[in-house]
């Protein structure tokens, strides 16, 4: 709990963090779902839809409770909860509560980077809900599957990682129609009514997939991402391939290397359901970088079984609750006391948010589009400055079908026709990062004019055109 307390109050501020609080906050003042935009200069009017409202408006409201304070709190509880589940997950598969420990202490470093304040982390918990209910059911806890339907009624409308859930449903259900053991591989088979529960818990699942504001929408989207979103998959961040450049890619190398030598020596039996599961995650890890969180998930139990052969199992004779409720006290103070304060956060924004740059244009305020840095564009919505002149945001969804994505990526990275598609979107200020290349191409232009600079940002403007009278004979 500690170690992600500490991992995840540093997170705080992901770019994608501000337009989610934004929305939710929009959704909780209206009582109404966006159906287009209506926060940029690009897309204005675009069909579009919040398909991730549930955890916005769990973000919004926090957030409106004190600010990004209260949304600190929010996200170092998330991440708590997130790692206590799969602490829970994994004591349940290999009944060792200190094997389950040290594995997911272990796991904290390739977590870490994930803990950030998006629905992407309640998609996260819904998901280990749901491997417990499984692993629960397997143990004979037949009634552990009726709450599979609700889960997923509140995840199809919070996260698109539902669709996980159901590769987690079907694989299970797959491999216990088949009964063998091969080497350290085994499964049993199911009974008669443990199959026809199974599938019926899926099927009701599946039903309550169109309960949401957009109707079947919401459930369509993964499908949408994956086939149609071919600009945003290549160039954001984190739906880049994991490679051993990255410090993620080498820990992450390392945890399955001494998997495997343990496994060597070991010679551990695991279930055909979480193999198939684990290495589907680590596919998907290698694949694109912001699905190493998959693969924690679905690795950590193995990883528990694995540790089981080494550390001793918990001995409740031994147990002190006097001393344990004692020293659990102390964590939850010093976990509190060093929440980051109000003007701790703020410093935090203004190193690495425009802050100046907005309270320049509420001064001075400048007429025309804007073009923005695109990890800026969700505190401009957050921040509503400049309004409604938001070039693009973190929505990349609705930039790349609008075809605005592929034209940003070409400004900022000056390709041959950077200035022709300022002048296509009749661009009148560009606020960007105080060092990107494209600031220095227009300090030397002379149509163009820096007004305002700090540490993190610059503000150019076009200079008006002045027109010379003509003389009269």
């Amino acid at each position: 709990m500690a170690g992600s307390y500490s991992v995840a109050k540093m997170n705080i501020l992901d770019p994608d963090t501000w337009w989610h609080i934004a929305v939710g906050q929009r959704i909780l003042a209206t009582h109404a779902w966006p159906w287009s935009d209506t926060y940029s200069s690009t897309v204005s009017g675009t069909p579009w839809i919040a398909y991730e409202w549930l955890g916005e408006v769990v973000m919004g409201a926090a957030a409106s409770i004190a600010g990004l304070w209260s949304a600190t709190v929010l996200l170092v509880s998330l991440a708590g909860v997130l790692l206590l589940l799969l602490y829970y997950y994994a004591t349940l598969r290999c009944g060792n509560s200190k094997a389950a420990f040290v594995a997911c202490v272990t796991l904290i470093p390739t977590l870490g980077p994930f803990f950030t304040l998006r629905p992407q982390l309640l998609g996260a918990v819904f998901l280990v809900i749901t491997l417990i209910l499984l692993e629960r059911f397997q143990q004979g806890h037949e009634r552990a599957l009726w709450l599979l339907p609700p889960l997923f009624l509140c995840w199809v409308n919070t996260h698109g990682s539902f669709v996980f859930g159901f590769l987690a449903l079907g694989v299970t259900w797959l491999s216990g129609q088949v009964e063998f053991t091969s080497g350290g591989l085994f499964t049993e088979r199911w009974t008669k009514r443990q199959s026809v529960q199974l599938l019926l818990s899926i099927l009701f699942c599946s039903l309550v997939l169109p309960i949401t504001p957009y109707g079947t929408r919401l459930a369509a989207y993964p499908l949408s991402m994956a086939l149609s979103q071919p600009v945003n998959v290549k160039n954001i961040q984190e739906w880049q391939p994991l490679g051993t450049e990255l410090l993620l890619g080498k820990v992450f190398l390392g945890v399955a290397l001494l998997f495997f030598l343990a496994c060597l020596v070991q010679r551990p039996r695991f279930r055909l359901a979480e193999i198939v599961l684990a290495l589907f995650g680590v596919y998907a890890a290698c694949l694109h970088l912001r699905f190493i969180l998959l693969f924690v998930i679905l690795f950590a139990p193995l990883w528990a079984l694995v540790f089981s052969r080494w550390v001793p199992a918990y001995r409740a004779d031994g147990d002190h609750p006097l001393i344990n409720a004692v020293l659990i006290s102390i964590i939850v103070v010093v976990l509190v006391f060093f929440l980051p304060s109000r003007g701790e956060l703020n410093q935090r924004v203004q190193k690495e948010y425009p802050e100046g740059a907005v309270q320049y244009l509420i001064n001075h305020p400048v007429q025309g589009r804007f073009l923005n840095d695109y990890g800026w564009g969700g505190y401009l919505i957050w921040a509503a400055r400049p309004r409604n002149m938001i070039f693009i945001d973190g929505r990349a969804d609705i930039y790349e079908f609008g075809g605005v994505l592929s034209d940003y990526l070409s400004i900022m990275r000056l390709e041959p026709n950077a200035l022709q598609l300022l002048k296509k979107y009749d661009v009148e200020a560009c606020l960007i990062k105080q060092d990107a290349p494209l600031g220095t191409a227009l300090a030397g232009m002379p149509g163009w004019e820096r007004v305002y600079q700090d540490a993190v940002a610059a503000l150019y403007v076009r200079k008006p055109v002045v027109l010379a009278r003509a003389k009269l004979p």
